[in-house]
């Protein structure tokens, strides 16, 4: 009976330590807010539950995680980890009353807080020469965001890689701090924990994927830069649109080349109208022999939105030739859009790989704190074919990839020209 009656006391224990230490509650609260997304319903079962509840158990029982804020935030980013659902959302909630003028970003600067952020202890122009020296097609090197600071990225362990800051001209980052965990999960891709660059507050960031010497999924909201963390700094962005780029828009770039922009599929009551008035107004104009239709940094959207594109292109494919551009920023709807109209005739896809966001969403935009009010979760409903799931992380490739450094248009009328 003594080994029954100590194991009575340790869960006796711990079910009074879940009541009183936050990192316990929020660990418990988080897992019971995933437990009832579509996606950990459909891929946590099985052998993939039994494994969950051992990282569960595991997590509990880590007590660096109550003096470390990282480690705190990781932990509870570990049970999002095992789930192929890039429209969940965790991150730390800031306070940005810290951060409206530069007298208040000074007196942050002197808080406990920041000077008790991650930090490198090794030599940094040691760390800084040995990755000058790395290949541009490697993970590691000299990253920058855009011209505020550059940032050291080199591996820690076998899977593991920290971002340390190696120059930086804004007091937020100062050298040596920590703004870059990838964890890494098939080759280069990665589950990514950013400092915010305004905020510091920890990110997760689902799917950060290595690619054109840069991390492309690296942007923040909310911050001083349209930046993302790469190797080196383009002169002109051409894989993405402007942020000013209309939302709608049709064109003649050639005498037998239309261009036709959509940048949203948002059901919204302003996007709704305006793209309704924009397709009705097209619907007769779409009459040169070919079509760029370009769907970069779609943010995707509602369906009957997007079945109209569907619909305008399947009636003019049955004459004229289709050509889609594509990047990493065409995501969730837009995602799905690009696989209904692959299997049109006359259509070929352009441009670079795109989100991997498509096999769930959400209907409400419903986000939910955990109990210590410093972290939240921005919650999935919904739940796409299964068929889809495949190409979730991933994204879908181009039939033709196009180079980073020139116009994507002009190319996109080579191709056609040599078609």
């Amino acid at each position: 009976m003594k080994p029954l009656f100590a194991l009575t006391i340790i869960f006796l224990t711990l079910g009074l330590q879940a009541q009183t230490n936050p990192y316990l509650k929020d660990l418990s609260a988080l897992k019971t807010i995933l437990q009832k997304t579509p996606s950990y319903e459909s891929q946590i079962k099985g052998k993939q539950l039994a494994l969950y509840n051992d990282l569960y158990d595991r997590l509990v029982t880590d007590t660096a995680s109550k003096v470390n804020s990282y480690k705190y935030f990781y932990n509870l980013a570990q049970l999002i980890f095992p789930l192929k659902d890039n429209h969940l959302a965790f991150y730390q909630i800031p306070d940005y009353e810290n951060f409206k003028d530069q007298e208040r970003i000074e007196q942050f600067i002197t808080t406990k807080e920041f000077q008790d952020y991650p930090k490198y202890v090794g030599n940094l122009d040691s760390l800084k020469s040995a990755l000058a020296a790395k290949s541009l097609d490697s993970v590691e090197g000299i990253y920058h965001y855009g011209q505020f600071y550059s940032v050291g990225l080199f591996k820690s362990s076998n899977k593991e890689y920290i971002g340390v800051v190696l120059e930086s001209v804004v007091s937020l980052w100062q050298k040596g701090q920590i703004a870059i965990h990838l964890y890494e999960y098939a080759p280069n891709l990665f589950k990514a924990i950013y400092g915010h660059p305004l905020t510091k507050t920890f990110i997760l960031q689902p799917v950060e994927k290595y690619q054109n010497q840069a991390l492309l999924n690296s942007y923040f909201y909310n911050s001083y830069a349209q930046s993302i963390y790469a190797k080196q700094l383009p002169q002109v962005d051409w894989v993405n649109l402007p942020k000013n780029a209309p939302k709608f828009e049709l064109r003649q770039v050639a005498d037998d080349i239309q261009y036709l922009l959509a940048r949203t599929f948002q059901a919204d009551r302003s996007n709704a109208q305006k793209s309704t008035i924009f397709l009705d107004s097209i619907k007769t104009a779409l009459t040169a022999a070919n079509l760029i239709l370009d769907l970069r940094n779609n943010e995707g959207g509602a369906k009957k939105m997007a079945r109209k594109y569907v619909q305008l292109i399947q009636e003019y494919a049955k004459k004229g030739n289709v050509f889609i551009l594509i990047n990493n920023e065409t995501l969730s709807q837009a995602e799905i859009l690009t696989l209904r109209l692959k299997k049109f005739k006359n259509t070929r896809t352009l441009g670079q790989t795109t989100k991997g966001m498509l096999s769930y969403g959400s209907n409400y935009g419903k986000r939910e704190k955990l109990p210590s009010q410093h972290f939240e979760i921005y919650v999935t409903d919904m739940k796409g074919p299964a068929k889809l799931l495949k190409y979730e992380d991933v994204g879908i490739n181009p039939d033709i990839f196009l180079n980073e450094h020139a116009n994507w248009i002009e190319q996109a009328i080579t191709i056609i020209r040599r078609l």
